[in-house]
């Protein structure tokens, strides 16, 4: 004869109102916060150092590409302008939508170079606008085998914030990469540190090799200085070398 408790699941006593809610350790309290003071949100700082890598091609007499390193696709397209207009000899636009127009622009001077006359002037925002802003470049020392100029670029220089005028300086030696040095000391430095000369590491902001017969033209820009900084590069490092075409023409007269 089987007793009326066959069947039924085994006893079990109902646990106490202090075995149900259990006081979160003070381990697992720290772990509901983030790792890291921005939580999921990353920044890019030019304090960080990092290099972007493009490659610009030329696809006409006229006309080049750019395109990152380790991505072959068209950013922007560049375009040389022959003689004279008012949005500017060297134009930046859109390489996927043609219909916009040039997104930036640098005008080369007809004048004589000197130090009080600048080389040509930069505009990095609606170029064909009527009042659009353009940027002087100067030239700062002219020798036989290395040319200096210099340039007033706006830069982004704390994450989050609007880019800000920066002096740059623009090193030219002969068979070299042309390089970009900011001027003075860096973002939250009160004086420039002993330990670094001003055309060190921590100073350099960009890195263009033009190659000669139409090769690939390299360009190194420091990461995180807004999109004004990274098309003032381009178009200046463009205008240098349609300099130094018109000086080689003229002294091949």
């Amino acid at each position: 004869m089987s007793s009326n408790s066959d069947g039924l699941p085994p006893y079990q006593e109902k646990p106490s109102s202090t075995q149900e809610t259990t006081a979160p350790s003070a381990h697992s309290s720290r772990l509901a916060y983030p790792s890291r003071l921005a939580s999921s949100i990353q920044t890019c700082s030019i304090s960080d150092g990092y290099m972007d890598h493009f490659s610009i091609t030329r696809v006409s007499d006229l006309t080049y590409h750019l395109s990152l390193t380790v991505d072959p696709t068209p950013i922007y397209r560049i375009e040389l302008i022959l003689g004279p207009t008012k949005v500017g000899n060297i134009q930046i636009f859109s390489a996927s939508d043609t219909t916009l127009p040039a997104l930036a622009a640098a005008r080369a001077s007809t004048e004589k170079r000197s130090k009080k006359v600048p080389v040509g002037t930069i505009c990095t925002s609606s170029p064909t606008e009527p009042d659009a802003h353009w940027r002087p470049v100067f030239c700062t020392k002219d020798g036989y085998t290395w040319l200096q100029y210099s340039s007033e670029i706006p830069v982004v220089k704390v994450p989050g914030r609007a880019a800000k005028p920066q002096t740059f300086k623009w090193d030219i030696w002969d068979g070299e990469p042309t390089r970009l040095f900011w001027q003075g000391p860096l973002p939250l430095q009160t004086r420039p540190l002993h330990t670094s000369a001003p055309d060190s590491m921590p100073f350099l902001f960009a890195q263009v090799k033009f190659e000669p017969d139409d090769g690939e033209h390299l360009v190194q820009i420091r990461r995180g200085g807004g999109i004004d900084f990274e098309l003032s590069v381009i178009l200046e490092a463009f205008l240098f070398s349609d300099l130094s075409m018109k000086d080689f023409a003229l002294g091949g007269a």
